[in-house]
């Protein structure tokens, strides 16, 4: 049994507007290591997106990433510094779909698309009787991973804002990043 540890974060750039928030670049990233042993990193972007939406991504793309290394019983840790996230896949997915994916108020759900291709992703992942862990860590802090991953995410933003192309999991455009 193998532990494959992901630090993962995304980064974007809202600019205010006339009182109205507009969308702009933003960078994902992950970092991930077998059994504490670095193996690989990631990062990519798009042009117009969301904090929350890189956050995502990020853990798609780590989730993808797992699945095409791991063999039975293995075990993936997502490090993530978004509570938002983490709420998402340990509390509010389960009963979002129960409702047919929707809110116990009727509101939309933000990200839903990335958001089920996640939850579909875990399926898979536990299909093959791997156990996912969401662990939280404090964003901006002394957590060496944590701040690296960001710097990631920060240079992949900052590379879509001067290249304009939308790069997902395994340098590839994705349908899923900014689809607003």
């Amino acid at each position: 049994m193998n532990t494959y540890s992901y630090f993962t974060d995304g980064a974007a750039t809202m600019a205010k507007e006339n009182g109205k928030y507009l969308r702009k670049e933003g960078g994902w990233a992950f970092i991930c290591f077998k059994n504490g042993q670095r193996l690989s990193n990631q990062s990519g972007g798009c042009k117009l997106t969301t904090n929350n939406e890189m956050e995502l991504y990020a853990i798609y793309a780590a989730m993808r990433d797992f699945l095409q290394s791991c063999v039975n019983e293995d075990n993936v840790e997502i490090y993530t510094d978004s509570g938002y996230c983490i709420g998402i896949f340990t509390q509010w997915a389960k009963n979002w779909e129960k409702r047919g994916w929707k809110k116990s108020d009727n509101k939309p759900i933000e990200n839903l698309k990335l958001i089920k291709a996640i939850w579909k992703l875990m399926g898979d992942i536990e299909s093959v009787n791997c156990e996912i862990l969401f662990v939280k860590v404090k964003g901006h802090s002394n957590n060496v991973l944590n701040n690296e991953v960001d710097e990631l995410a920060v240079k992949a933003k900052i590379a879509t804002k001067k290249t304009g192309k939308t790069i997902g999991y395994n340098n590839q455009p994705d349908p899923l990043l900014g689809t607003k």
